[in-house]
């Protein structure tokens, strides 16, 4: 029933994605003052957000950012219901999507010379169309049935079927999907098979297992999944990042984060990948999601001046 219902929601998307990308950006101008000025959406967790990881920047310039922020979701909403209906080739030959030519290195080598590998993603740029990468590289290694992302399950049956209709539009393969409470259970059948495995790590941790670091200079709880994994099964480790280089052209550029996680320290591949993350986010401030509440569970350690919770 749910399904039948999100693809009901979703028809008509579908319909409207056939237009061209100028007209679904005129479009994005609409959903951006929609969501900031009509909806005012999650204004306050922006707001706060804001303040405690640039508590110098003075109110004018946190405006602004917010404001850039509300653009970039716009856009965000608008191109990846653009998406829709075009392959990634075809979004990829449109200079839409690439793949950075060193980045490709980088993954084709982990996946040859590992039987699996982790990769840390986060909600930068237009992580929603980040799925069809094979399709933006030149010459991948792999096919995208080789690739396996995990994600968080929904409270909402509802929005749990949206979530995964459209996913599955862009990972039509078996096992492209895989809830994060049976990925463990989910490699070990398949640790002799050469497998991606996408994580999208940036989340707030709602079940145990939390690692906690310094990011943008508050006390940050990760998952400790995707680390545990790669520990236990002696797997490489790479970062993703999903770069908005300007309106309709994202550059996907991948690092090295270890290439054996059991080598490593507990607690230092989540603590890279921070710092990483935190590199790249201040070099592109409104491309991150700052209207997810990243903070809400980390009272006393990070409030604002007035003593609200971030």
């Amino acid at each position: 029933m749910y399904r039948l219902l999100a693809w009901l929601i979703l028809a008509p998307l579908y319909v409207l994605s056939l237009l061209p990308l100028r007209v679904h950006y005129l479009f994005a101008r609409i959903i951006t003052w929609l969501l900031r000025d009509v909806f005012r959406y999650r204004r306050d967790v922006i707001d706060t957000n804001l303040e405690g990881a640039f508590p110098d920047m003075t109110p004018q310039a946190r405006e602004k950012l917010k404001n850039d922020y509300y653009r970039h979701l716009g856009d965000v909403v608008a191109e990846t219901v653009w998406a829709m209906t075009r392959s990634g080739r075809h979004i990829s030959r449109k200079g839409f999507y690439r793949v950075d030519p060193s980045s490709e290195e980088v993954i084709n080598r982990a996946y040859l010379n590992s039987p699996g590998v982790v990769t840390l993603l986060a909600h930068t740029g237009n992580w929603e169309l980040a799925s069809d990468l094979t399709s933006y590289m030149q010459h991948p290694a792999f096919a995208p049935k080789d690739m396996t992302v995990t994600y968080q399950t929904l409270h909402s049956k509802l929005s749990e079927q949206l979530f995964l209709v459209l996913r599955h539009h862009r990972l039509n393969t078996p096992g492209a999907l895989v809830p994060s409470h049976k990925i463990l259970r989910y490699m070990l059948q398949r640790r002799d098979s050469r497998r991606l495995y996408f994580f999208i790590a940036d989340q707030y941790p709602y079940s145990g297992g939390a690692l906690t670091t310094e990011f943008l200079g508050l006390q940050t709880e990760w998952h400790g999944g995707a680390e545990a994994i790669a520990r236990k099964l002696h797997l490489p480790v790479l970062y993703v990042y999903l770069d908005k280089v300007k309106r309709g052209e994202y550059v996907i550029k991948i690092s090295q984060i270890c290439s054996d996680a059991s080598k490593t320290a507990p607690g230092e591949v989540t603590g890279t990948y921070a710092a990483l993350l935190e590199r790249d986010i201040l070099c592109r401030k409104e491309s991150w999601l700052w209207s997810h509440r990243r903070w809400k569970n980390l009272w006393p350690y990070n409030c604002n001046k007035e003593g609200k919770t971030l």
